[in-house]
């Protein structure tokens, strides 16, 4: 009996009849759940590659328009399929409910530095913005609810980087100087550039309205100064005397008028020692890097001859200062006598510039005194105070400053650009008063204003007449505005300018307003019988005569000052191009 149990357990033992279905019932369940397994990961993985495809495009799409990133993000999902996307600020804490899809936003600054390791490239909330980070969380569709491993999140991230510049500048000449006042740019013009000018109202009109490629015009200038190979950043490290670059002006330009008018600068024989540091003169950013010759096809922008022209002439000046007698060269002024000085370019901003947003263009420091003979009253009045009055006048102007706020591109390309710009004027001090004139060239310290004399009448032995006076104009409140620019304003030269809020009324008013006059009126020995006005009556004649010229006055600081780029309490702002970078994935 024994012998046979254990024969049959031997026999069963030895047996393989059973063996696959044996197998298949224990493994079966291992089957079905990689069976599941491989259905939810191959589910997963379709929709992880659609999620990332997705939120490339809108990386793409909200680097093109940064200011409105998040508006752009969403409509890019939700054009895709993707609608009930909700922006998140924080992918700290896992969703609990079913279905979830977030999206985060992040601007930052991409730099493409090869220098840098690749995933330190992009600083999130690095001003200014030039990319832009989205990451994308969902709940992912599964089938058999993932019992393998559970997961179901999807995460795909993608860096953008859309590197639009502008050309852009601070003190555009075009709409300032009145061509009509020759006889007042010419020795104007002529002192900072160190000879004498004799151009006519339609020689400046030609160069007031003519334009050339800043980008060509650099290739002519090497072309003068000797550099015939590397970058157009090689090219500004040199320097280039006026000569030079008006020559360079006339190689560029294609206006018949305006050539006249250059041809007549340069048979002005202008100086040789007259030189501009052109690191201070333009600045082109990026574009800078260029190999010469290439840089007009990838950046058009336009700038004015007068612009260059009366820019160099500043610059040139930085060192000097310059003295000029305009005579009767101005309507309702018998003469006219100016010192001007100009101070070195703050750093970090030229008056021209080419880059993406944050770059900044500045003005120089101005320094102008202006002494204005005025006609005197007729009759008695008139006789007492003399043929004429002087009005000195002294403007001290800080530098004015734009910056570039953002440039956007809504469907990219140059027709849709939208460029903001950030500008205050300099603030601004006025006096009536007099400064001693080899004061103003040194910039580390404030000339000292005493109260002017206006009427000095000594008539031997009849009669003395003393006036002198003083006033003082403070032009602050220069908080930044900004202005927008679109294509047709850029295409047709548009100029948009910033005023200061406290100059309500013309500038010598302005002064003539807050005049203190002082007055003595004397009888001398031999002027026994000669009735003399009161020092009151002197007074308001005075008043009335400075209040009766302030138009003139008026435009002679202002024309002096716009040849120069500059503005009392106001910054006028001229965007010269623009280039639309493409949005592009940069990791």
């Amino acid at each position: 009996m024994r012998t046979s149990i254990m024969q049959k357990l031997h026999s069963f033992r030895r047996s393989t009849r059973g063996n696959f279905a044996t197998m298949f019932a224990l493994s079966l369940p291992i089957g079905i759940a990689a069976a599941a397994f491989a259905v939810d990961e191959g589910a997963l993985y379709v929709e992880r590659r659609e999620a990332q495809s997705i939120t490339d495009l809108a990386a793409i799409y909200a680097a093109a328009n940064i200011a409105k990133a998040d508006a752009a993000v969403l409509k890019v999902f939700a054009n895709n399929g993707q609608g009930g996307v909700s922006l998140s600020g924080s992918f700290d804490v896992q969703p609990a409910a079913v279905g979830y899809r977030e999206v985060r936003v992040e601007k930052g600054r991409y730099t493409p530095d090869a220098l840098v390791e690749a995933d330190k490239r992009f600083v999130v909330d690095a001003t200014p913005y030039n990319a832009v980070r989205v990451t994308y969380r969902k709940d992912g569709t599964t089938y058999f609810a993932n019992l393998v491993t559970g997961q179901r999140n999807i995460v795909t991230s993608a860096v953008a980087s859309a590197p639009a510049e502008a050309a852009f500048s601070i003190g555009s000449r075009l709409a300032s100087v009145n061509t009509q006042q020759s006889a007042l740019l010419n020795p104007l013009l002529g002192g900072l550039l160190g000879t004498n000018l004799s151009l006519a109202a339609m020689d400046y009109n030609a160069l007031l309205a003519t334009d050339v490629n800043a980008l060509q015009f650099v290739d002519a200038l090497a072309t003068e100064i000797k550099v015939s190979a590397g970058t157009y950043n090689d090219v500004l490290k040199a320097e280039a005397t006026v000569g030079q670059i008006v020559s360079a002006l006339a190689a560029t330009t294609k206006d018949k008028d305006a050539d006249v008018a250059l041809a007549k600068l340069l048979g002005a024989k202008l100086p040789v020692t007259l030189k501009v540091p052109l690191s201070h003169f333009i600045d082109l950013g990026q574009v800078g890097k260029l190999a010469l010759g290439h840089g007009a096809s990838a950046f058009d922008a336009k700038v004015g001859l007068m612009e260059l022209i009366g820019a160099a002439a500043a610059i040139a000046n930085g060192k000097d200062q310059v003295a000029a007698n305009i005579g009767a060269g101005v309507p309702g002024l018998l003469s006219v006598k100016l010192d001007l000085a100009i101070g070195e370019p703050p750093q970090g901003g030229t008056w021209f510039a080419i880059g993406e947003a944050g770059k900044i263009v500045r003005t120089a420091q101005t320094r102008l005194q202006i002494e204005a003979t005025v006609g005197g009253a007729g009759g008695l009045l008139g006789g007492v105070l003399g043929a004429s009055i002087k009005l000195p006048v002294y403007v001290e102007l800080a530098y004015a400053e734009g910056q570039l706020k953002s440039v956007s591109c809504p469907t990219g390309k140059p027709a849709s650009a939208i460029v903001n710009v950030a500008a205050k004027p300099g603030i601004a001090e006025v006096w009536l008063g007099q400064v001693n004139p080899a004061d103003l060239r040194v910039f580390t310290k404030e000339p000292t204003v005493q109260p002017a004399e206006l009427v000095n009448v000594n008539a031997v032995g009849l009669i003395k007449v003393e006036v002198n006076g003083s006033a003082n104009v403070d032009i602050g409140n220069t908080t930044p505005k900004t202005l927008a620019f679109n294509k047709n304003d850029i295409d047709d030269r548009t100029i948009k300018s910033v005023s200061s809020s406290n100059l309500t009324q013309s500038l010598t008013s302005s002064l003539i307003k807050n005049l203190t006059l002082s007055a003595d009126v004397r009888l001398l020995g031999l002027g026994i019988g000669i009735l003399l006005p009161s020092e009151a009556a002197v007074k308001n004649a005075v008043a009335n005569l400075l209040s009766g010229v302030t138009a003139p006055v008026d435009g002679l600081v202002f024309n002096v000052l716009a040849l120069l780029g500059v503005k009392v309490g106001e910054a006028d702002i001229r965007v010269h191009g623009v280039s639309c970078g493409r949005s592009v994935l940069v990791l």
